[in-house]
């Protein structure tokens, strides 16, 4: 029994994550699907205590869940806006920012009743 209380909680913890990660997934935005196919979690042992990660090693994720320019999220975007950029066409483009889209914050939320149920097992114990 010893080793079983630790076993339900990272089972619980992984299930959790997995929640997690399948919804973000569904809720990001997709172009060519390189930043929802980036999405992924992680359960780490460190020390005594059971981390679980969930999220994506894309350099343009966090301007994609927090936003950018005048939208990001605490006013961490870019100020010097509007600003111009080039696309590979040769078209130039205007812009202010982009709004956050937090597909992985949204996944926690509208699953909050799933990630506690995972851990049922651990009560039973």
């Amino acid at each position: 029994i010893e080793k079983a209380l630790p076993d339900a909680i990272k089972n619980g913890l992984e299930k959790a994550c997995l929640v997690v990660e399948n919804a973000a997934k569904k809720n990001c935005p997709a172009d060519k699907g390189t930043l929802r196919a980036s999405i992924a979690h992680v359960v780490e042992e460190n020390g005594e205590n059971l981390e679980g990660y969930i999220g994506s090693g894309i350099d343009y994720a966090p301007y994609v869940h927090q936003g950018t320019g005048l939208f990001a999220v605490d006013g961490n975007g870019r100020k010097n806006v509007p600003w111009r950029y080039q696309d590979e066409k040769g078209e130039w483009h205007t812009t202010s920012g982009q709004q956050p889209n937090p597909f992985i914050s949204d996944a926690i939320e509208q699953n909050r009743a799933k990630i506690i149920n995972c851990f049922k097992d651990v009560m039973k114990k």
